[in-house]
């Protein structure tokens, strides 16, 4: 939750109507409340109605993947990212989720030296790279995962995490969010 306002409006949960009301609730239904980062793009309700489907109580929308593997990812994300609610959230949603703190602190250190299986290292690597240079990607890089024993539709579910995360990133430091 963020310790002081975003920088832009945000229309409250009382005052939404139409499109944003539905997507708010869509929201509501599933998360018990409005998170600064979802509300920030009240602007733009159809937005946060389309996002609604990716939370986390629902891993993100992926189901080729496990949730840790999905806060793995959150982490080593925001991390690239730099973003000062990214990183420190998805640790603490990975150290919530397998009870070890110790670990998520460890990926959100360095997850290179977590001490990780060498397939998660590798998939991190290639997350690590499409968040830090997307524009460097090639079909080496998802070759290089096929050989580490990741599956097409894991790699599919890698990238929508992966980009997901890049996105909410952008507006967290876009309006202040952290």
């Amino acid at each position: 939750m963020s310790t002081s306002k975003p920088w832009i409006a945000i229309a409250p949960e009382a005052e939404a109507t139409g499109d944003l009301r539905r997507a708010y609730d869509k929201i509501l239904a599933t998360r018990g409340r409005i998170p600064d980062i979802r509300s920030v793009m009240a602007g733009e309700p159809l937005t946060i109605e389309g996002f609604a489907y990716f939370y986390p109580e629902n891993n993100y929308a992926c189901t080729s993947i496990d949730r840790r593997l999905s806060e793995l990812i959150a982490t080593v994300v925001g991390v690239a990212n730099e973003s000062p609610l990214g990183g420190p959230a998805h640790a603490r949603q990975l150290a919530r989720i397998t009870g070890d703190e110790a670990l998520a602190q460890a990926v959100r250190r360095d997850y290179k030296t977590a001490g990780l299986p060498a397939k998660e290292v590798t998939l991190l690597d290639y997350v690590w790279k499409l968040t830090k240079t997307p524009g460097a990607m090639t079909e080496a890089d998802v070759d290089g995962l096929r050989k580490a024993g990741w599956s097409d539709p894991q790699i599919v579910a890698t990238v929508h995490v992966t980009a997901f995360f890049a996105y909410m990133n952008r507006v967290a430091g876009a309006f202040g969010v952290a």
